[in-house]
């Protein structure tokens, strides 16, 4: 018996999924062994110190994350969720280059708590747009590409490049490398604005051309 399996998503849903997998892998290059490379460089710096500076983050994501997801709620439309987004990614995009200039512990905690606010603008405008154009009877199959494509399948091909990359190249250019993903994956988002705000474009198969829809909002 043959099984035909068409996957087709809406074109906002590609988008979102293809911008997430890259910044994702970006972040992954470096993120599982970030702990090495601060008791490593940093000046005084201990496994501690890398839980604190976590400490941070997540404190200051969760500070922020909420009230701002509650605001882009309460106001109708998209193009708020979008500029927020934009925001987010642009900052999430200096995080890696900022390593750079990290010398002392004082510095990595404002970093990440810098890096906190950065994802909490990132992902609560995301959250709100993946949801909202997420396909009817599809919801299942959307939701479970943005978990395993964007998140599991990034996470584990960023970290393995990562630690493959550092040991012949070293911290500094893993770095760069991992901003100037973030800085060129940004440039796919605002493909994302003439769709946002109106009716919900055709399921299309991946990579297909945009067809012209005048009734789109602009």
């Amino acid at each position: 018996m043959k099984i035909n399996i068409h996957l087709v998503v809406n074109r906002a849903v590609q988008i979102l999924l293809l911008y997430l997998f890259f910044t994702v892998m970006a972040e992954s290059l470096f993120a599982p062994i970030l702990a090495v490379f601060i008791t490593e460089s940093i000046n005084g710096a201990t496994l501690k110190t890398v839980g604190f500076a976590l400490a941070l983050y997540a404190i200051a994501k969760s500070i922020v994350q909420v009230p701002l997801a509650r605001y882009l709620d309460t106001h109708d439309g998209e193009k708020d969720d979008f500029y927020v987004l934009i925001v987010g990614a642009v900052f999430s995009a200096l995080y890696p280059f900022a390593f750079l200039f990290v010398y002392e512990k004082w510095h990595l905690y404002l970093l990440e708590i810098f890096a906190g606010v950065s994802a909490a603008f990132l992902m609560a405008a995301y959250y709100s747009l993946f949801a909202r154009h997420v396909d009817k009877k599809s919801e299942g199959l959307e939701w479970s590409l943005f978990s395993v494509w964007g998140l599991t399948v990034s996470s584990a091909v960023g970290a393995a490049l990562g630690g493959w990359f550092v040991d012949l190249y070293g911290f500094a250019k893993l770095f760069l490398i991992s901003g100037a993903i973030n800085l060129v994956i940004i440039f796919i988002l605002p493909m994302l604005y003439p769709l946002l705000g109106g009716q919900r474009p055709k399921a299309l198969p991946p990579f297909e051309p945009m067809p012209h829809n005048p009734t789109l909002k602009k």
